[in-house]
């Protein structure tokens, strides 16, 4: 998976071996969500990075994590 991540990164395209190892697991509708969600990642990314940094005073909420030991 780190490798499919890598390579569309890249923007190489994936060898015969890779795909063949990534199709052990998933189906091809499958890869093609993956990709779809690295694709928006991506952008997403590179959108923060262009807006600049969060002001220091900018308020934030934190949200606990639940308890889920029972």
């Amino acid at each position: 998976m780190v490798r499919f991540t890598d390579a569309m990164l890249a923007g190489e395209r994936l060898s015969s071996e890779l795909e063949a190892e990534l199709l052990q697991h998933f189906n091809e509708g499958q890869l093609v969500e993956l990709g779809a969600g690295i694709a928006l990642f991506l952008g997403f990314s590179k959108i923060a990075i262009s807006l600049g940094q969060a002001p220091a005073d900018m308020p934030t909420m934190v949200v606990p994590t639940p308890d889920w030991t029972g």
